[in-house]
């Protein structure tokens, strides 16, 4: 038997929206550097408390001040959504009595009173 399905012919637009990502990325970063090399001015930053000082671009200064700005963002948030989560934890109550069956399940014995299920089989003699 012949194959019988076509093959699509290659379109540009389907090969677009499959490599989105990559394209947006390269597009990013395209932006990234021209970034940096349109604020190519020299420009020294003095850390506080004696940490030291960076001498570099404009451009890189902004985006790494950027990046720092987005990590520490991160990191507080995380530490925000743990914070709210330990305080909405239930408080640990008493342990439960090992002696007692838990009130959801039914007490011991009903399956072998029952008359619900299969009367006289097999398994049950």
């Amino acid at each position: 038997m012949a194959y019988q399905y076509k093959r699509r012919r290659p379109s540009i637009i389907r090969n677009f929206w499959v490599y989105r990502r990559l394209v947006g990325t390269a597009v990013l970063l395209g932006l990234m550097l021209w970034f940096i090399w349109a604020n190519d001015a020299k420009v020294t930053v003095a850390f506080p408390f004696g940490l030291g000082s960076l001498t570099s671009t404009t451009g890189i200064v902004i985006l790494l001040s950027a990046t720092v700005g987005s990590v520490v963002t991160i990191l507080a948030t995380t530490v925000v959504f743990a914070l709210r989560r330990l305080r909405n934890t239930p408080a640990p109550q008493d342990p439960p009595n090992p002696s007692e069956p838990p009130p959801d399940l039914p007490p011991p014995g009903y399956a072998a009173k029952t008359t619900e299920g299969f009367p006289n089989a097999h398994w049950s003699n």
